[in-house]
């Protein structure tokens, strides 16, 4: 079967407790004394937490979840189209009591979407929730001071949740790294705490894409894949996934190669169509409903495997996905230029941003003289053929 150590990192290394949470330490400590007070007894006004995306605002909530044993209703806001709308979903029984006694926390989550639409009753309506509600109210959101969320805003306590500072994110980083068994260099880890920008998902969802390919060391990825692929049967195709396997990588291998095993239209429709299900699952999942990760394990492996009149008996090549592929040329780019922007920029005393920007000019000397380019700038054969846009071979052919 799939190991539950296969899910996707955000969800795996979510935090548990407030103290879990990197960066941002003053305002979670607010966030406690909000929440403890309504823990009291003592009723606070909902709070907006805003802020850029992944540094923890939904985290949070679901930390509080964890620590004071809270109920938590979650809602997001594209939910919330209009009054009666509102009513339905935040209604009376919706606030009610837990069997158990436990406090309800209700979290509205991303209103932006209030932001730049037409509004048809909702803003208001979430206001005057916001307003009467009895219960505590956590409200996320990027920019809090769009205008569309004016009348939201000055309902709420506002707390700003900056960007998570390089070092915090590092460290984190190279825990999870380590937790994973990773043996990732101090550039390449270097490149995804620059390229997240203070963003925590993001750079784990960099990690995740650097590792992926590696995670599936018990059986050949191809192996697994053709297995799978040529299955008759439900059995069949559970006794290929026998081992540690991530299964999201997974997922992106079978859709990359079902088009490569699978030649009838039929055939591959109703396999893109199990594999859709599985995505529509795992929507649904969010942070507390594994119970359906089962079936979408099912639909987008055994699914996909069944999907098919009959079993292909032609060679097939299997693809790398191409999704992992341009994710990671695409990182290898962004630290190629930033090793290049360093460089350049130290001799042109400017930024490494800035520096860039001189590249087709050096582009256009190294044409005559790449040699002392080489030179100037202290590149390398490797950073130059990228400047070139040829290959390494051919720089090495014009400076023998």
């Amino acid at each position: 079967m799939i190991s539950v150590d296969a899910m996707l990192y955000t969800t795996k290394y979510a935090p548990k407790k407030l103290a879990d949470l990197v960066g941002n330490n003053e305002k979670i400590e607010q966030v406690r004394q909000w929440v403890l007070q309504w823990l009291s007894g003592k009723k606070r006004k909902p709070l907006l937490l805003w802020g850029p995306p992944g540094v923890g605002k939904t985290s949070i909530v679901y930390a509080l979840k964890h620590e004071y044993d809270l109920d938590i209703l979650e809602v997001n806001a594209s939910e919330l189209r209009n009054k009666k709308r509102i009513e339905h979903v935040l209604g009376g029984s919706a606030l009610a009591s837990t069997l158990f006694g436990n406090i309800r926390l209700v979290l509205i989550d991303d209103a932006d979407i209030f932001a730049g639409r037409k509004d048809s009753g909702g803003s208001t309506a979430v206001k005057n929730f916001l307003k009467d509600a009895p219960c505590p109210i956590i409200v996320t959101a990027t920019d809090v001071w769009d205008k569309g969320l004016s009348a939201i805003r000055n309902e709420c306590e506002k707390i700003e949740m900056k960007k998570i500072n390089k070092l915090s994110m590092k460290k984190f980083i190279e825990h999870v790294a380590k937790a994973e068994g990773l043996n990732m260099s101090e550039e390449r880890l270097g490149v995804i705490i620059e390229n997240a920008s203070g963003d925590m998902r993001a750079a784990l969802n960099d990690l995740q894409a650097f590792s992926s390919s590696a995670r599936m060391h018990e059986k050949d990825i191809f192996q697994i894949i053709r297995t799978l692929l040529k299955s008759r049967t439900y059995a069949d195709a559970k006794e290929a996934l026998d081992g540690n396997i991530d299964y999201d990588s997974l997922k992106l291998w079978v859709d990359e190669n079902i088009p490569n095993e699978y030649t009838s239209p039929q055939d591959i429709a109703l396999a893109y169509d199990s594999l859709s299900k599985a995505d529509i699952f795992d929507g649904r999942i969010r942070k507390t409903h594994w119970k359906l990760l089962k079936y979408s394990i099912d639909l987008s492996t055994a699914g996909v495997a069944i999907a098919k009149n009959g079993v292909y008996h032609h060679f097939t090549k299997y693809a790398f996905p191409s999704y992992l592929r341009s994710m990671a040329s695409t990182m290898a780019r962004r630290a190629m230029l930033k090793s290049i922007g360093l460089k350049i920029g130290t001799r042109l005393h400017t930024n490494r941003r800035e520096a860039v920007g001189y590249i087709p000019l050096i582009k256009d000397l190294g044409k005559e003289c790449h040699n002392e380019v080489m030179d100037f700038y202290h590149l390398d054969e490797e950073e130059l053929a990228f400047i070139m846009e040829t290959s390494v071979s051919k720089i090495k052919k014009t400076g023998d």
